[in-house]
């Protein structure tokens, strides 16, 4: 079993037969940083996922994430507590309060499970229920991150288009692919 199940973890927000989603608490940050530490995960992430990505950049992130209110940043672990990944949601403002992006990552040890799949469809279900404001989740993926967009199309996410040249990482331009799924879609799904 690993080290983080037998700490006293926060109970699971979610819970599937691949994954559990919970809060973080400060041991997870050597795991996390292992896991994170990858150049095939950052080359899709936001320049804000630091590389390499240290013990530091994940001690900064759980706290970062378990000060916020509402909590809306988990990470993603094995039934049997091994760190998996992340996942959570960045609010919009304004017009747009009632639409929240989802992001997620899966550490590369763990690629080509059904975890990714398992905990994207578990996670929008307990967002809608735990925000009764909410009406849209959306995701902006890099065109180029096929696997990504896989895991959101099993899940019930509709394509909505591309925005083309919308995003520069590490001096290349590359176009968005944008996918939605709508309070309504879930209870289709259900």
């Amino acid at each position: 079993m690993a080290d983080n199940a037998s700490q006293s973890a926060p109970a699971p927000i979610v819970k599937t037969d691949k994954c559990i989603i919970r809060a973080y608490v400060p041991s997870d940050a050597e795991s996390m940083a292992a896991a994170a530490n990858h150049p095939e995960i950052v080359q899709y992430m936001r320049n804000t996922f630091p590389h390499p990505y240290t013990l530091e950049s994940a001690n900064y992130w759980i706290n970062l994430s378990i000060s916020a209110s509402p909590v809306v940043n988990f990470g993603i672990f094995t039934p049997d507590g091994a760190f998996v990944g992340g996942i959570g949601l960045i609010p919009h403002q304004d017009i747009e309060y009632r639409t929240w992006e989802v992001g997620y990552w899966i550490g590369k040890d763990y690629w080509g499970r059904g975890i990714a799949t398992s905990a994207l469809k578990a996670f929008s279900a307990w967002a809608f229920r735990e925000f009764s404001e909410l009406l849209r989740i959306e995701a902006g993926v890099f065109s180029e991150n096929t696997a990504s967009q896989r895991v959101l199309e099993r899940v019930g996410y509709t394509r909505e288009g591309l925005r083309r040249q919308a995003i520069c990482k590490n001096g290349k331009i590359i176009d968005q692919a944008t996918f939605s799924l709508l309070r309504d879609d879930l209870r289709d799904l259900q």
